[in-house]
């Protein structure tokens, strides 16, 4: 074998390795990255995973068939936006659309802020 293909086998093979290592395993870090981390657990059937990403004193209020019925909705195109919501003192409500942060980005851009109207402050209540 020559010294070139030699070279270039060595080289393929350390970039495979390279590339094993340092492949991210998905994290609920960011609110994009719970929800598709949601989705994905919605798709694969696996309550258990998907009760993890709730919080605590949440999680239990999502029942198996709730769970079966976030199911039968979802599907295989999905986008994802995200949202802030201000609420004041008021008892008034913004609801903040942000661009998707690119990689190179280091600020997030605001795309709109709508009033949410008052027959919709209770959807955004807890109970």
């Amino acid at each position: 074998m020559n010294t070139v293909k030699k070279l270039f086998i060595i080289i393929a093979l350390l970039s495979i390795l390279t590339s094993c290592k340092t492949k991210k395993v998905m994290e609920p870090d960011t609110p994009t990255n719970a929800a598709w981390l949601m989705k994905f657990q919605i798709d694969q059937g696996n309550y258990d995973a998907f009760q993890s990403l709730f919080y605590e004193d949440t999680g239990d209020q999502v029942s198996k068939e709730k769970f079966q019925n976030l199911k039968e909705i979802t599907t295989a195109g999905t986008n994802f936006k995200n949202y802030e919501l201000l609420t004041f003192e008021n008892g008034e409500m913004f609801l903040i659309e942000f661009a998707p942060k690119q990689e190179d980005e280091e600020e997030y851009k605001i795309v709109d802020v709508k009033v949410v109207p008052e027959e919709m402050i209770s959807f955004f209540k807890h109970k």
